[in-house]
């Protein structure tokens, strides 16, 4: 008996597709043949620049420009607009708002809730009836170890990645009855911008990382990317409610 072929969404929006992860998921997915909305908040030439890479591999994304805290409806009604209609839905945005937890202020905290819990809710809600439309559908998400292993500068956004994961667990038994799964990625440090923009010393605590990660290097852009194109891809159409660490084995180290 010779095995289903593989496939992938047919219409995705990626939110914080501008840049990094969500940026190498543009352009896999369009390689590949999905068209894709690249949601992004404020940075226009990012988008564009992102646009034009995906557009040299694949097909040409749309843009679908709002923040996802505040109008996670209109980034959909977007994307749908622009695809007509919608199978997947990934979300890789993270406010940088780095630090330690006793030292928030009322407004950061708003912010990254913001975006790591209301907004990743009021997008999965706003994205379903299009999902039903479709027959189904599918949301990757990435969060991270910092979710569950302490680190001082991530003391702001690991809470709220860690309430992440618990609705990612919590919709995806609301959602499977309606044929839609949810998963997330959870990587440790990645080395890109983002990431080193977290700390004017970030070079002093990557290196160390690097070393103590069993497959001695960081998570790169690219290899949370070919994560999240497994999670979307129909081989694992039976998974559904699971954090899965893409982190070299750095998690196994205590």
């Amino acid at each position: 008996m010779s095995a289903s072929a593989n496939t992938l969404p047919a219409r995705v929006l990626v939110i914080g597709g501008s840049s990094g992860v969500g940026r190498r998921v543009v352009e896999e997915l369009t390689a590949r043949g999905s068209r894709c909305a690249i949601g992004y908040s404020t940075n226009d030439d990012a988008a564009r620049t992102a646009c034009e890479a995906a557009a040299a591999r694949g097909i040409e994304p749309i843009l679908a420009k709002g923040d996802m805290a505040k109008a996670a409806p209109e980034l959909v009604r977007q994307a749908v607009e622009g695809l007509g209609g919608l199978d997947g839905l990934v979300i890789t945005a993270v406010p940088v708002i780095t630090g330690r937890a006793l030292s928030l202020t009322a407004e950061q905290h708003e912010r990254i809730t913001g975006v790591l819990m209301w907004g990743l809710l009021d997008t999965v809600r706003s994205a379903l009836p299009h999902f039903e439309a479709s027959g189904g559908g599918v949301v990757v998400i990435v969060t991270s170890l910092g979710a569950r292993l302490y680190t001082k500068y991530y003391g702001t956004l690991g809470p709220a990645k860690a309430a992440a994961e618990a609705y990612v667990r919590t919709l995806a038994a609301e959602l499977g009855p309606r044929q839609v799964r949810i998963n997330a990625l959870a990587p440790c440090l990645i080395d890109d911008e983002l990431h080193t923009s977290y700390s004017s010393s970030a070079r002093d605590f990557l290196e160390p990382v690097a070393r103590r990660t069993p497959l001695r290097r960081l998570a790169k852009p690219q290899d949370i990317a070919n994560a999240t194109i497994a999670l979307l891809g129909s081989d694992l159409a039976f998974v559904t409610g699971q954090v899965i660490d893409v982190d070299g084995g750095y998690s196994l180290m205590g």
